[in-house]
């Protein structure tokens, strides 16, 4: 019985210490998924800032195997624009180029699992972070 009791007990602590305020990421391969924002980078002159991004209200973006796009949130209105991308190789870089767009507006990107990263053109550099979801 008193084992009974401590694994109840144990149950009860871990669900109330999951925070409803956390990103759940999942794995998978490749590109196409729904990726909600975790992180912003940047640089304001001197050394590399990176700020969390809470998990409420979702922000996120979806990549289609075909090569269409949907975004939501405020970070995000740059590729709420955007209704389809490409992926370009260049020198062993890949690059998300965005389409519709007037400027050939394009991303490096850095994907590795369950992670996502879209570094703008930026002066000093900057980034915006995403975990892979649903």
């Amino acid at each position: 019985m008193n084992r009974w009791l401590i694994i109840l007990t144990l149950l009860a602590t871990l669900i109330n210490c999951h925070s409803d305020d956390s990103i759940i990421p999942i794995q998978g391969s490749g590109l196409p998924g729904t990726w909600q924002l975790f992180e912003r980078g940047y640089s304001p002159g001197a050394g590399y800032i990176i700020d969390k991004i809470p998990s409420k209200p979702e922000q996120y973006v979806t990549f289609t195997a075909d090569g269409h796009l949907q975004a939501q949130g405020d970070n995000l209105k740059t590729y709420q624009a955007f209704s389809r991308f490409r992926l370009d190789s260049l020198n062993q870089m890949i690059r998300i180029r965005f389409i519709p767009s007037a400027s050939e507006y394009t991303e490096q990107v850095y994907l590795s699992s369950d992670t996502l990263r879209l570094y703008q053109s930026c002066f000093e550099g900057c980034h915006l972070g995403f975990l892979r979801i649903k």
